[in-house]
């Protein structure tokens, strides 16, 4: 019989990409985050056939501690898994979700597109690129969906639509400032027909002395930032004639997940009573849909105190996100005096259903609810941060409509159910240097003048480091209302890392800030 210690050490190897590890390595010190540990979780389960959570990775990160866990699981469950509940449909239920909610007050907005500027390396051959292109929805059924309505629900039909590659040639005209952006706005912006497609665009910008870019532009419904990443890859391998890993079609073993009422009591008892909508500090009353227009305030982080967040997360058993979760948090709380913020977040879930690397829309929605009492010790809220994640992750089976539908929290005119601050953590698109003869890519997203949140703190990895990007709604806030409250974030996650001279928080808690001009409206 294998020894389920040295098991579990293959199978932690293998999750973080290492030749071996000991019995006592640390998951997160040695460069696990929260995606590779919900990797873990499921080819744990797989191998030992007892039901593994994140936040048992986030509580045992070693597999000598991991191993007495199971152990005991097993002891107090039988070896009893719980059966993989269904939800019948036409769609996903995240799917039906997000389609639903296009049809109603956000619908036909470009709010729901999912653009990615790359920036090309090496001599590009136009038509090369337009065949690699084109092997994209060939590859990835999702490409060529469309969803039409049936009965009141959503009908996904894969279609031969696709589009050519668009190639813009600008290298015989001079670039006045902001016009290079105008143009990547204005193919942004052109809105996609869900029932007609094609639901994936690719644009190829060819500017002065040999510089390119290009744009995919990809309808929500059938993309999210990690299938964006995939696709970067896919294209370089496939120009530079290289092979390519057949894509998963179809659902592979995941993990059996837990029931809906299970994960249902989970969020009944974490958001019951509802939280209090955050008396964050507009400059005019909310009135219409959260960010139908806004603008963006980009800050970028020191380079040395993005050295500092890996240590400060792995500290706390978790990735980059916590950290930063945790600064705006923690700024929200200063600014309003409240102790309980909520957050909402995407969290990915392709390893719960065996969706490794496909292409597709496979994230939730879910609340974070955080107890800011404690938020003078950094490295306490960090963890508690972490946590709530996990939490979150292991029962992210319940889509946030049916949630909301569900809790029914009280709705105040012009805020969302149970937040209106998103937080997201983007991460660098880099295909590594370009080949003999071939191309590389280098970006990430590209930011859009329309939202579904009032406050949306988006942070993204580049080549050079870390920015925030703090996008606003402009009929609610005033730009300067938006940076102090961008450099408050930044603030709060200089104290969190420790660097010097940050101010540090009152022992009591504050009373909402009171800055001149600001509406504290509820």
């Amino acid at each position: 019989m294998t020894d389920p210690i040295q098991e579990l050490c293959r199978l932690f190897a293998r999750a973080l990409e290492l030749e071996y590890v000991t019995e006592d390595t640390d998951f997160y010190l040695a460069g696990g985050h929260s995606l590779s540990a919900l990797a873990l979780a499921v080819s744990v389960e797989e191998a030992v056939g007892v039901p593994v959570r994140v936040r048992d990775i986030l509580e045992c990160a070693t597999p000598k501690l991991l191993a007495a866990r199971l152990a005991e699981a097993r002891a107090t469950a039988a070896g009893a898994r719980p059966a993989p509940s269904s939800h019948p449909g036409p769609v996903p239920e995240s799917v039906r979700w997000l389609w639903l909610a296009r049809q109603g007050e956000h619908g036909g907005t470009g709010a729901y597109t999912v653009p990615c500027l790359l920036r090309g390396e090496g001599e590009v051959d136009t038509d090369r690129l337009a065949a690699a292109v084109a092997t994209l929805p060939e590859r990835h059924p999702a490409l060529r969906t469309v969803f039409v309505e049936r009965q009141g629900s959503p009908e996904a039909v894969v279609t031969d639509r696709a589009a050519p590659l668009d190639v813009v040639d600008l290298r015989g005209e001079p670039l006045a400032d902001g016009s290079f952006e105008a143009l990547v706005h204005a193919r942004v912006e052109v809105p996609f027909d869900l029932a007609e497609g094609p639901l994936f665009r690719a644009t190829l910008f060819l500017l002065p002395e040999g510089a390119w870019w290009l744009l995919l532009t990809v309808d929500h419904l059938v993309c999210d930032g990690r299938s964006l990443r995939t696709l970067a890859a896919e294209l370089v391998a496939v120009y530079g004639r290289l092979s390519v890993p057949a894509p998963r079609s179809a659902p592979g073993p995941g993990r059996a997940t837990r029931s809906r009422e299970e994960s249902l009591a989970y969020w009944r008892e974490l958001l019951t009573p509802a939280p209090v909508p955050l008396l964050l500090p507009v400059d005019r009353h909310r009135r219409g849909r959260a960010g139908a227009v806004t603008d963006t305030v980009v800050l970028d982080i020191e380079g040395r105190l993005v050295e500092r967040l890996p240590a400060l997360a792995a500290a706390a058993h978790a990735g980059t996100f916590a950290p930063l979760a945790a600064a705006v948090a923690s700024a929200l709380g200063e600014l309003t005096g409240s102790t309980d913020v909520c957050l909402g977040t995407p969290v990915d879930r392709r390893s719960l259903i065996g969706r490794d690397g496909a292409v597709g829309f496979h994230v939730a929605t879910v609340p974070l609810r955080l107890d800011l009492s404690g938020r003078a010790d950094p490295a306490a809220l960090v963890r508690h941060v972490a946590a709530r994640t996990a939490d979150a992750l292991d029962h992210s089976e319940v889509a946030f409509d049916e949630l909301v539908a569900t809790l029914d929290p009280p709705r105040a005119q012009g805020r969302g159910p149970f937040f209106d601050v998103w937080v997201a953590l983007y991460p660098h698109i880099d295909t590594g240097p370009a080949a003999p003869g071939g191309i590389a890519l280098h970006g990430g997203p590209f930011l859009l003048r329309q939202g579904m949140f009032e406050l949306s703190f988006q942070f993204v990895e580049h080549a050079r480091g870390l920015r925030l990007c703090l996008q606003y709604d402009t009929a609610r806030y005033d730009r300067d209302t938006a940076e102090q409250i961008a450099a408050l974030a930044l603030a709060e996650l200089g104290r969190i890392a420790g660097e010097p001279g940050a101010p540090q928080p009152p022992s009591e808690p504050a009373p909402a800030l009171a800055f001149q001009g600001f509406r504290f409206d509820t």
